[in-house]
């Protein structure tokens, strides 16, 4: 899967920030992660208005994480970056869900939404850099997740925003 520009930047972005664990400058940012600077205050913007990040002004001042990374999902990060388009992607889920369309294809493209959304808000930013950090054990364990999700999917009162 190919993301785009946006969620890939701002996804390297939180990553660098839970891997430094402190306040880093826009430029340190935008340099060791190869995103365009003036593209990483746009998206910082988005972040922060999420409350995944904050903002320090000042010489000593940057960016660093608003919530210890354990709290934070990689459903919230992709979710505050696409903030922009949140509306537009909304209202062609609602012309989706309202289309007619044969009644199992509505059903499984809904699967596909609902399994999507509860893998990507059950890792953590701190899974991510503590499976990195094992890179045997790492592929493993996001698969034990996949599975536990799936599971969870088929409770009935697990309903997925």
């Amino acid at each position: 899967m190919q993301l785009k520009a946006s969620t890939d930047y701002g996804l390297r972005a939180v990553l660098y920030l839970a891997e430094q664990s402190g306040t880093c400058s826009s430029k340190d940012i935008a340099h060791d992660m190869s995103i365009p600077r003036d593209y990483l205050i746009q998206l910082a913007q988005l972040l922060r208005n999420a409350g995944i990040i904050e903002a320090r002004p000042g010489k000593h001042g940057g960016y660093r994480l608003a919530r210890d990374p354990a709290n934070i999902t990689l459903l919230q990060v992709i979710a505050a970056i696409d903030e922009d388009t949140k509306d537009t992607t909304r209202a062609r889920r609602e012309d989706r869900k309202n289309a007619a369309m044969v009644g199992n294809v509505k059903k499984a493209y809904e699967l596909v939404l609902d399994s999507y959304d509860a893998y990507l808000d059950s890792i953590t930013l701190e899974m991510l850099l503590d499976c990195a950090k094992d890179a045997d054990r790492g592929r493993e364990y996001l698969a034990e997740r996949l599975s536990d999700e799936s599971k969870r999917l088929l409770i009935p009162e697990a309903k997925i925003a």
